[in-house]
This record gives C-alpha cells, structure tokens and sequence, in this order.
C-alpha cells in the first residue's frame, strides 16, 4: 500500500505515514488530479518525469498568527514584570522613615574611632591608669602677668583598680622649677596629704571604722566637737555609704550618666508608641525626581512629599513627655541622688531646720518638682498647641535609600500675626553622609526676617582628618557668628585646632591650639604636646594669653605607694604638735619667698 499524499510504500500495520505523517488510507484534496492540465503537479508533492519523489515541504503557519502569539507572550512577560517591580517598591512613607533613621548607621565611618578608640578610652576610664597634665604660661599682652612667664602648674593622678588606691600630686611650677607640690594619696581607708617645700611632716587620716569614736577621743579636735552640734557618728555612718555609692557607680560604668538618661532614651525607643503613632500619622506621597551632589558627584534621587499635620506633632510631644515623667526608674534615680544631696545638708547644714524647703522630704521635694515640671510642659505644649500648624516638606533619597535632601515650610500663627518658616537641610556625604552638610532656617513676619544657618564640611582618608562647622544668626539687628575648625594627620601626628565667636564678620573672642600627639595606642596611651593654648579678645585692645603644656594617659605603670615622710595623724595630734607644723610652715613659706625674690632678680 501506497501513502495516498507523498507515494511513499506503507507496511500493512502502520496507521500513518512514516514519510510525510498522513494517515493510512486518507486522501487529501487534490490528489488524483495529476491530469488537470498542471503536468503532473496537481498533486502536492507529485512523482517527477524522472520516476523520482520529492520531499513534501511543511505546512507554513500564519505569519498573523504568529505575531499574535509574540504578542501574548510580550505581554505575559511585561505584566510579570511590572508585577515584580510593584512587589519589589517600598512604600513611600517606609522610605521616607528609613532615610531619617538612617542618617547615622551604626556601620559608617567614624574618623575619631578609627584614629584614637574613643570608645575604648571611655571603657578604660574606671581602670588602673595614670595621667599627667601640664601647662606653663607662654606669653602674655598684659604687663604685670609678663614677669610670671614660664610658671604654671602640673598635675597628676595614679589609680589602682585592683588594691582600690589613688595617689596625686599638684605642682605650681616658676622659673623652670616646682616651686610646691602637694601630694595626696588614699588607701587601706587612709588619707595621706604633704607639702615637702613648706614642712617635713606627711599628714594622715584614718577613716576606717571607729573614726567617730577617735575624734571625740583627739586631744584637739575633741574639745572642739563637743561645743558643736555634730552628730560625729552619724557623719560617719554616712560618709562610708557615701564613699561605696560612689565606687560602685564607677565600677559599673554608671558614674558617666548618674540620672540614666541613656537608659531612660532606650526604654523610650522601645516602650513607647509616641514614635510608632508619629510616623502612622505622615502623609507621604511620591514626588519630582531631582539632582543633588553627593559623595562628591552628581546623583538622581527619588523626591517625596510629606505633610506633618499639626495634631501629630503634639500628640507626639504630649505622649513623649508624659512617658519621660512617668519613668520610674529615671524618677528613682533622681531621688536616689536627691537623697545622699539631703543627707550631705542635714549634717552640714546649720540653718536647715529653718527653711521651709528643707522640711520636706527628698522624696516629697522631687514629687513636688515633678508636678511643677509637669505643669511647666502642659502649658508650653499647650502654647505650642495654639500656634503650630501643619508643615509640609519635600524629601529626596538616593538609590542608596539615604536621606539627601529636605526643604519645608510651615507657619505660626500667634493671634493676628503670622510667622512663615523655611527650612532647609543638604547632606552632602564624604566618607559618611553627614560629613558635608548645610542646613538654613528662615523665620519672617511684617518684612523682619531672622536668618540661622549652619555650614558642615571636612575629609577623611583614613589618616588625615579635617572639619569645619560655621554657624551663623543674623536678624534683629545683629550678625553673630561661631566659627570651629580642625587638622589632624595621624602620619605625623601634627593638629590643630581654633575657634572664634565673630560679630558682623568681625572676631570678638578666639581661642586656637597647636601641637603634635607624639604617642598614641588606641584607646590605651595617649600623650599630646601643645605648642601653644591661645585665647585672645581682639576688641579689647588685641588681649591675648597663650600657653605651652602636655596631657599624658596611659596604664599604670608602677605601684601606687605612701608618701614618705614623718607621719603626723592629725586626730591623735596634740596642741605642741601643731604648734611645731606652724613653726614648720612659716620657715617654709619664708624660704619660697627668698627662692622668688632670687629667680625675679
């Protein structure tokens, strides 16, 4: 059998064509009509003159249909992917938060950490350390000061974390010499104090226990607490209590913010739906797109509108205010301070009984505080309440989500005035975003326009370091300025540093520092030698005094001992014994003064 449609033989079990693909048997339109007058081509794929098959071409599709079906799958993938770019858009209002909570990131550059561990120093602040500063007069515009040039005065300090002692020295340098020095020193419940240039003796204080008892017991002081209304026992009662509240506010870090205001900040960011209300309550839409440099070069960035109606301001501020007040922990501590403060009065205080403040409480007192704070922030949201009105800004953000720009308006209306407001603020990035930053704020009312405007600029490579910031106010007849700026090079070492208030681009005071960081271990040693400390007021006839000094930080380097000398125990001292220290004294006192009169010569 025969494939009616190409001629191809066919195997009696096959169904279809194995050639061509058409099924056994059928005939398809046309074929048979060889003899129409077409020579033999009237069938689609004839037998040539030659006895020969040709290959029957495929079946061609529609070139429309085609098209429609590139179509359909064009705009199956473009509604895909519109889809996932929707999916993948935050909203605006997510944007916009972001960006001004991430101004500052807790993985941007920090120059001054990276430099000099800052962070680290303030670890150590409770450690065994030494330090020594020292500044010598330099020079000087008035006359009578000229001749002490060369004097100034030295300090240091030792502190042994482990053994609990603490020693010091206080130097009042002239003439390239200590001229005296008082030394102190406290350990094993033992204050020790001395002045070599003035007596031999070395002063000592026992306060361990029974201090109370011994002073009744001092042949000196005795007869003098006996006549006072002292209540020995209970100043020492309170003195050892005081003296561990204070170590141990050092110990645990809390003697850097003794309130817990950061603590307090904490559980506000956390506890308290002030910031989470605030933000629910922005409009937020899309806006223009703009060009801002940033990081030194021209960036694209996303532009938003944003409305902050007046309702959500003070109920943020009402509801941020009444957590603060309501605060136990921050209120306990501020008690706890209050009360060692009542203490301390109460057993110094001579009149205390007689003041009506006095008689209160520490804790009635802070309550009484409290109310009137609060009453004092009721009438000044209130006030705010009365004036404020809605502000509207205009936010853009770069690709990298973060904030570039804002520029906002409001208006205070205060009876039948009215105040306009614009703002604006640039961050301009470098190594972090807020490195360069300029910002404006413009209040107007009647044609009278106070203007406030601050300039940030600075660099960073990782070793050389320097910063600007330029405040200036202008209004109300007057043009005040405050001007800071600073280098530092870490290859070197070398700084500098000045500040100048000026009054219509005129300086009024200034005040400048130069020198080198001759030794530096991050957050460990620090030593700095000032070539010179100037303050001067140019109004005022060009004053000026300047010094030279060094400032020293390290760990302790040796143990921290007694003072040597004659111990004299100033409670178990009798009237001769003080009577010799005077005598001492004098003769001391009386050599300084020939040492003077021979350095002055």
């Amino acid at each position: 059998m025969k494939c009616k449609y190409c001629g191809n033989e066919l195997q009696e079990k096959e169904q279809k064509c194995p050639f061509c693909g058409t099924p056994a048997g059928e005939e398809l339109p046309g074929a048979g009509q060889a003899s129409s007058g077409q020579g033999g081509q009237g069938t689609p794929d004839a037998v040539s003159a030659a006895g020969q098959t040709s290959v029957a071409p495929e079946k061609k599709k529609s070139p429309g249909k085609l098209i429609g079906i590139a179509a359909a799958i064009a705009a199956v993938v473009g509604i895909g992917v519109f889809a996932a770019v929707k999916m993948g858009e935050k909203d605006p209002k997510e944007v916009v938060i972001s960006a001004f909570e991430n101004i500052y990131t807790e993985d941007q550059v920090k120059p001054m950490e990276e430099l000099f561990g800052f962070s680290k120093f303030q670890e150590n602040a409770g450690s065994s350390q030494e330090a020594e500063l020292k500044l010598v007069l330099k020079d000087c515009s008035i006359d009578e000061a000229k001749p002490y040039a060369g004097g100034g005065i030295q300090m240091g300090t030792q502190y042994d974390q482990a053994s609990k002692k603490t020693a010091g020295n206080v130097a009042v340098l002239y003439g390239g010499m200590d001229l005296a020095n008082l030394n102190f020193y406290y350990g094993d419940d033992v204050f020790m104090a001395s002045i070599p240039e003035l007596s031999g003796r070395v002063f000592t204080l026992d306060v361990s226990e029974g201090l109370a008892q011994r002073v009744m017991d001092s042949p000196v002081l005795g007869p003098m607490v006996q006549y006072s209304d002292m209540d020995l026992e209970e100043m020492e009662d309170f003195f050892r209590e005081y003296v561990g509240w204070v170590q141990k506010k050092v110990e645990d870090g809390s003697a850097a913010d003794p309130y817990g205001l950061g603590e307090a900040l904490e559980r506000y960011k956390k506890g308290c739906k002030a910031q989470a209300d605030f933000k629910e309550a922005l409009t937020v839409t899309k806006g223009e797109k703009d060009t801002f440099e940033v990081d030194g070069k021209e960036v694209s960035c996303k532009g938003y509108e944003v409305n902050i109606s007046k309702d959500s301001l003070i109920a943020f501020l009402r509801t941020s205010s009444d957590f603060f007040l309501e605060d136990q922990e921050l209120k306990a501590n501020f008690l706890e301070y209050m009360q060692m403060s009542f203490r301390m009065l109460e057993l110094t205080g001579s009149n205390f009984d007689n003041s009506s403040l006095y008689r209160m409480s520490a804790e009635e007192l802070l309550n009484q505080s409290y109310d009137e704070l609060k009453d004092t922030v009721e009438d000044a949201i209130d006030e705010l309440d009365a004036v404020l009105n809605d502000v509207d800004m205009v936010v853009h953000v770069d690709k990298k989500g973060r904030l570039v720009s804002v520029e906002g308006s409001t208006f205070l209306t205060d009876g039948g005035d009215k105040t306009d407001i614009q703002f604006s603020l640039r961050l301009e990035g470098g190594s972090y975003l807020t490195e360069n930053a300029w910002g404006k704020a413009e209040l107007s009312q009647d044609g009278d326009k106070i203007t406030i405007e601050f300039t940030k600029t600075g660099s960073y490579d990782g070793t050389s370091l320097t910063g600007d910031l330029s405040l200036k106010f202008a209004g109300e007849g007057a043009d005040l300025g405050l001007d800071l700026s600073g280098l530092y090079d870490s290859d070197s070492g070398d700084f500098v540093m000045s500040a100048k208030v000026v009054s219509d681009d005129e300086k009024m005071v200034g005040f400048s520092t130069e020198g080198i960081v001759s030794e530096l271990e991050k957050g460990s040693v620090i030593c700095v030698e000032f070539d010179e400390i100037r303050l001067d007021v140019p109004e005022e006839d060009s004053m000026f005094i300047s010094f030279s000094g060094e400032y020293d930080l390290r760990p302790l380097s040796d143990d921290v001992t007694e003072l040597e000398g004659e111990k004299l125990d100033v409670i178990q001292a009798t009237q001769e014994d003080w009577q010799d220290v005077m005598m001492e004294i004098y003769m001391g006192i009386m050599d300084l003064a020939s040492q003077l009169n021979s350095i002055g010569n």
